[in-house]
């Protein structure tokens, strides 16, 4: 927006005003705040670039994606509330063939994974929140293969992210799949049962849609 300055003139008054020039205002400030120079904003930044190898990921309904990853995110916690791109953060834990150690992305081939018990849903409510938070999970069971072509259990909670070079978000996943809203409406600590069931409903809803559709099955690292 262009704010205009108006150059006010004071006259004074002569005693002679017949022989007073005229007076022509100077509107040398006027015009410039009116055009302004132009002036080249900084390069948007292209981001954290940690990651550089291809992946096909393909989703329980069968479509497919397969792009060039430039940056992996971790949840700061189980649900991402925030995501970090700390190197330390890049690693998790997987299980197998006698052991229990912790790999990256890049030690990774392929990731299946599957919903056991579609029907087991665990559902619980947070106090800790107002009004209070409600959620309701699913295990998975996550296969890891690794590059040396050995097969570990993924052991995980937390939710990752794969950013492609079309700035897609790709998120998912390994130990289980979570829904989560927070109700509308405070708790009376009067009533004799103040847990909203009605929430936990649209949760499970949510789940059955999700382990339907758009849960990430299988991912191929190249």
């Amino acid at each position: 927006m262009l704010s205009t300055l108006i150059a006010l003139t004071s006259f004074a008054v002569a005693d002679t005003p017949a022989e007073t020039p005229a007076v022509t205002p100077d509107t040398s400030a006027e015009t410039e705040a009116e055009v302004p120079a132009a002036q080249d904003g900084p390069a948007e930044s292209p981001g954290i670039i940690n990651a550089d190898f291809n992946v096909t990921m393909v989703t329980v309904d069968g479509s497919k994606v397969s792009a060039h990853v430039k940056r992996i995110e971790r949840g700061e916690n189980t649900y991402a509330d925030s995501w970090t791109t700390a190197d330390k953060a890049m690693g998790f834990y997987v299980e197998g063939n006698g052991e229990y150690k912790k790999i990256k992305w890049n030690d990774v081939k392929k990731v299946v994974v599957s919903v056991p018990n579609a029907k087991d849903f665990n559902c619980l409510y947070s106090s800790d929140y107002s009004p209070w938070m409600y959620e309701c999970s699913l295990k998975l069971k996550s296969t890891i293969t690794t590059k040396n072509g050995k097969s570990y259990a993924a052991d995980t909670g937390h939710k990752w992210k794969f950013v492609t070079d079309d700035n897609a978000e790709h998120t998912f996943w390994l130990k289980k799949h979570y829904a989560r809203q927070q109700d509308e409406k405070v708790v009376d600590l009067e009533v004799t049962n103040p847990e909203n069931y009605a929430l936990y409903g649209a949760l499970q809803a949510q789940l059955r849609n999700e382990i339907k559709s758009s849960l990430i099955k299988s991912i191929v690292v190249q």
